[in-house]
């Protein structure tokens, strides 16, 4: 009995010793198989989701030291919204009581209301939706693009396709400015842009040059996150030139270009940013695209990744785009997250810290006007801003304000 005892004794003894030995190493492997998940999920994700497309260029804009911006800081804000409300009129009117409610609460350094920049089916033609949108134009809050799904489409098809819509729209004082000129900026129905995403969902390979040739002046589609179409670029704005290949836009050229014929469109692009994240579905990180919808809604921390996100022309880093978007009118969930109380006081957010007057100084701008800013920046324009909001592309006939006039004869 004494001796089992005493083995007992020494067994106890032995594991006692040994622990203290073996838990860092068991510590490490607990962590290495942890990280190992990690980074197995994340690789995951990044391919599911399609990162890959831009994660290099994300990179190096990460690496890349932020300008300093001298003086105040000038915040453009601009809400690009895929505005397709299926053919119901009665939806757009109630929209449209809702957003001028909202509105009315909230002024920029202009005392100006949140312009809303509505992106309408071309394919979905609806006088009712028309005139409803009219009155919104009319009063004050935003103006009227062009949006197009298609597919399978050639140069011809789609151009004929093109040109019926734009007489349609102009009937109403859509894609006509105040000069006779027909123009317009574009977001592509799922962003599709330049045969990107295949026939099924585009089709034309030469559609950058079509959409300059009727009358298009920027491409205000991306973000596009999951999808082939992304931009191997991020946070930027910039120039694309045609080919005979889809996604032509995947070469990167500088505004300038557009002066000179040598590009075709502007590719307008709004925030995209990681940010460290609560949630473990998210693998604790999120990536904020500018999408306001109702599983991620507008809120105070979204306001300050989309300032971090810091797109802007190099030659004036002091002017600062945030562009955002949504499908704010196709279900109710979309128009709560758009007209509700997360918006509102995302929009009272914005308002309060990056419009102080000194630091900040916000605009809510149209997508016109902030393809306007963008070149005026490009070209080294100094001074107000204001000056730039009309030029090169003047308001369009339903425009309230005639801010607008022609340019001296030289």
């Amino acid at each position: 009995m004494a001796q089992r005892r005493f083995g007992w004794r020494d067994s106890g003894q032995t594991v006692a010793l040994a622990w203290p030995i073996l838990w860092p190493r068991i510590l490490k492997y607990a962590v290495i198989a942890i990280a190992a998940l990690y980074v197995s999920g994340m690789a995951a994700r990044v391919y599911a989701r399609k990162y890959y497309v831009f994660l290099p260029d994300y990179i190096r804009w990460t690496a890349s030291p932020s300008p300093s911006a001298a003086g105040t800081t000038h915040v453009f804000f601009l809400f690009t919204d895929h505005f397709e409300p299926d053919y119901d009129a009665d939806r757009v009117r109630d929209w449209g009581a809702r957003y001028r409610l909202l509105a009315s609460r909230h002024r920029d350094s202009d005392g100006r209301p949140p312009q809303h920049t509505f992106f309408y089916p071309g394919e979905q033609g609806t006088p009712d939706i028309f005139n409803a949108l009219r009155d919104l134009v009319e009063s004050g809050f935003g103006e009227v693009e062009l949006h197009y799904h298609h597919d399978f489409d050639t140069v011809q098809t789609f151009r004929q396709k093109l040109e019926a819509a734009i007489v349609e729209f102009q009937r109403y004082g859509f894609l006509k400015t105040v000069d006779g000129q027909t123009c317009f900026a574009f977001i592509h129905g799922n962003w599709g842009l330049d045969n990107s995403n295949g026939a099924t969902k585009c089709g034309v390979n030469q559609e950058l040059r079509l959409l300059r040739e009727v009358g298009c002046f920027a491409d205000f589609t991306f973000p596009s996150i999951y999808e082939d179409a992304q931009p191997p670029f991020v946070n930027t704005i910039y120039a694309a030139k045609d080919d005979e290949n889809p996604k032509s836009y995947a070469r990167q050229l500088p505004l300038s270009a557009l002066d000179d014929g040598s590009a075709d469109l502007m590719i307008f692009q709004g925030p995209l940013i990681f940010s460290p994240s609560l949630k473990a579905s998210r693998l604790f990180l999120d990536l904020d695209d500018g999408n306001i919808h109702a599983a991620v809604p507008a809120s105070p921390a979204r306001v300050d990744r989309w300032i971090r996100a810091n797109v802007h022309v190099a030659s004036r880093p002091e002017w600062v785009f945030v562009k955002v978007h949504a499908h704010g009118v196709s279900t109710p969930e979309d128009a709560n997250a758009v007209l509700g109380p997360g918006f509102d006081a995302a929009l009272s957010y914005l308002e309060q810290k990056y419009n102080d007057g000194q630091r900040y100084r916000l605009h809510y701008v149209t997508a016109r006007e902030a393809s306007n800013l963008a070149r005026a920046a490009a070209a080294g324009a100094t001074g107000d801003p204001h000056a730039y909001f009309d030029r090169p592309i003047p308001p369009y006939v339903a425009h309230p304000l005639r801010r607008w006039t022609p340019y001296p004869d030289n």
